[in-house]
């Protein structure tokens, strides 16, 4: 009889004491996803360059506030909470080194975020429009303008820190891009290439070397151009490849075979991608393609580009997209989805090249 009655009540028990850890572990699963403490603290180490100060040998914390402007008290306490994550780690005279989460805050790093977490930086200071996320969500417009005086692009170009180190940061996005442009698609079909928005002209670059019967215009503002025509000469394919001042909500050149846009729609709101598209269209005409070199929305990678885009959303106005929604927009500008290229094999940045013609 007494075995009985273990036996009826010790699932009662078990069931109680796992559903009392699942709602512990929920608890502190919502707390850690809320937690707003870290990342911000985070991105105040990476602006004061603490992983930089503490590599050139200021260890200690007095030594490290005067590097970098600080309050000896208040940046201990940042670097207390920094090392419970071990972004730093505490030495036996109270000094701190980097730990093994904080490598990538230092500027040497091969895959250095520094730049990217910087709160003065295109990518930083994009980041804290998400405190207006809330007024984002009612409204559907970005809360940059109103928080900085002016939208996010004026505020680029005018701003000699931002504008740096989006140069900066530009290089190895631009990079990675031109490795994956060269992926699956079949450039010898194309003679001439228009690409819109092309930045610093490296992915013009690696196709114009890699086929030499190649001809590229690229089109962005004045600003931006100078710096191509300076990387085209240096690479030696001025020759095939021309500059051209203008905003792709403009006329662009026509008939050129294929017109290219990397990373441009997703940084626009729906009607501006409209705009932009119809425009490739309508200078690419019937024959030509209009291509995108963009990230879509997977399974893999939902994570991580829903949370771009919500900073999209509050910084730009823009929008990360599925497969399925591109093709939607594309129809929106009179174009249809001929195909499409994987373009990188990193599963959390899935690059694909869509390929459009006339509708």
């Amino acid at each position: 009889m007494s075995e009985t009655v273990v036996s009826t009540r010790q699932p009662a028990q078990s069931s109680s004491i796992g559903s009392i850890r699942s709602q512990q572990n929920s608890q502190f699963g919502l707390e850690n996803v809320a937690n707003l403490v870290t990342p911000y603290a985070v991105r105040v180490a990476a602006t004061l360059r603490l992983a930089d100060h503490i590599t050139d040998g200021a260890t200690d914390v007095p030594t490290l506030a005067q590097r970098c402007g600080a309050n000896p008290k208040a940046l201990r306490r940042l670097l207390v909470h920094l090392a419970s994550y071990d972004v730093f780690t505490e030495r036996a005279d109270g000094g701190y080194d980097v730990g093994p989460v904080g490598q990538q805050l230092r500027s040497d790093h091969p895959m250095s975020m520094r730049v990217l977490l910087d709160l003065d930086s295109f990518s930083g200071k994009a980041d804290l429009s998400l405190s207006g996320l809330l007024e984002s969500v009612r409204t559907g417009e970005p809360v940059y303008p109103a928080q900085h005086g002016k939208p996010y692009w004026e505020d680029l170009v005018s701003s000699p820190a931002m504008g740096d180190s989006f140069e900066t940061a530009l290089d190895t996005i631009v990079n990675f891009s031109s490795r994956s442009l060269l992926r699956g698609y079949d450039w010898s079909t194309v003679k001439r290439i228009v690409d819109v928005g092309g930045g610093s002209g490296a992915p013009l670059i690696r196709l114009l070397k890699k086929y030499e019967h190649l001809q590229a215009t690229l089109v962005d503002f004045p600003q931006m151009i100078e710096r191509a025509r300076r990387n085209f000469e240096a690479a030696g394919v001025a020759d095939r490849a021309s500059v051209t001042p203008g905003s792709y909500f403009d006329p662009l050149p026509p008939g050129a075979d294929a017109y290219l846009l990397s990373e441009v729609v997703d940084q626009e709101s729906e009607e501006n991608a409209v705009r932009i598209l119809r425009r490739c269209a309508e200078a690419a005409g019937d024959t030509g393609k209009v291509m995108l070199l963009q990230t879509p929305v997977t399974k893999s990678n939902r994570a991580v580009m829903t949370a771009l885009d919500l900073r999209m959303l509050t910084s730009v106005g823009g929008q990360e997209l599925s497969v399925e929604q591109y093709r939607e927009l594309f129809a929106k500008a009179g174009l249809k989805l001929d195909t499409t290229y994987p373009a990188s094999n990193i599963t959390t940045f899935s690059v694909m090249l869509f390929v459009c013609s006339a509708a």
